[in-house]
């Protein structure tokens, strides 16, 4: 199912509903990605894969992270998928697990190093508050977060996210008023900065699918080393000696090539891991016209905030 934008729209849409036969399609299209991604990424061995797999399915997690999916920017859904929904998904995940205790999903939230921050993570679904009706007739936690922040935070975090979030015409007026440009000159910037993180888009998804091809090479050799392995032994019982050394220096030789293709995966993985879809706290620094130092003591206020306020709606759901 090789899908256009407006298409994969209406799958997420459709899904989100609880539509059957649409959660058919996407876990056709994109179970092995799901099933796989905690495996070429973090190393996770195949048993947690699987219990990683349930969870995700589980109380519908994914089409929740999924929905507020818009491809603005021209971001491509797997980047979306995988950068923010799965990798939001995993963190929580390790969370529950009781032998995981030192990865913390707040951890990165604008933390001193550029680029460090998963604002991502959360961004998306306050963000769509905006948009979004609350079914119930209760405040939605996620709005009040959002509501409690003023009008420049509420723009960082955007900035932040630019390459999924659009800025509405308040704020890109807001962004030329901080900033002192006029709008004109503001939305030139903007687009400048928006072509870079669409490059950076398109640059991490041909890594993911140098990632993909990699996984691949090297799950078929194992699966042929395991066969070698089988045969070895066979021959051996029936001391057929120079068909075993025959297989011994195949053996050998698959070991080499494996021990390159696990190398370049490596690679691949921490390459990915560097390339940040954020907006790098410079480009920020440019579009409000001021000094990269002052953005990043923004942002880790900001990462206070929300930290505290978020362990704040954890308390609120414990009661």
């Amino acid at each position: 199912m090789s899908q256009q934008p407006s298409d994969i729209l209406n799958v997420i849409r459709a899904c989100a509903a609880g539509d059957t036969e649409a959660r058919r399609r996407f876990q056709e299209e994109y179970g092995e990605d799901i099933y796989n991604f905690p495996v070429k990424i973090y190393g996770l061995d195949l048993e947690k894969a699987g219990d990683f797999y349930v969870y995700v399915f589980e109380k519908d997690r994914v089409f929740t992270r999924i929905k507020t999916f818009a491809g603005r920017n021209n971001i491509q859904f797997r980047t979306f998928l995988s950068y923010y929904a799965l990798k939001s998904l995993f963190l929580e995940w390790l969370r529950t697990m009781r032998e995981v205790e030192t990865i913390s999903l707040n951890t990165p939230l604008g933390g001193a190093t550029e680029g460090e921050s998963a604002l991502e993570d959360i961004l998306p679904d306050l963000t769509a508050v905006e948009t979004e009706e609350v079914g119930s007739g209760e405040e939605d936690p996620a709005a009040r977060i959002w509501s409690s922040l003023s009008p420049e935070e509420q723009l960082d975090l955007k900035l932040l996210s630019l390459i999924e979030c659009d800025l509405s015409p308040e704020d890109i007026r807001l962004l030329a008023k901080v900033s002192g440009r006029s709008i004109r000159d503001t939305l030139t910037l903007l687009t400048e900065v928006q072509v870079g993180l669409k490059r950076k888009d398109e640059k991490l998804s041909r890594l993911r699918d140098e990632l993909d091809s990699a996984w691949g090479w090297i799950l078929l050799r194992q699966k042929e080393l395991q066969e070698i392995h089988r045969k070895i032994l066979l021959m051996e019982q029936e001391r057929d000696f120079p068909g075993q050394e025959k297989l011994l220096l195949r053996e050998k030789e698959l070991e080499r090539t494996l021990a390159k293709r696990h190398g370049q995966r490596e690679r691949i993985v921490e390459e990915i891991g560097k390339l940040k879809l954020t907006t790098p706290y410079k480009d920020m620094a440019r579009l409000l016209n001021t000094t990269t130092g002052t953005v990043g003591s923004r942002i880790s206020r900001l990462r206070e905030r929300l930290v505290e306020n978020l362990g704040e709606r954890r308390e609120e759901r414990a009661l």
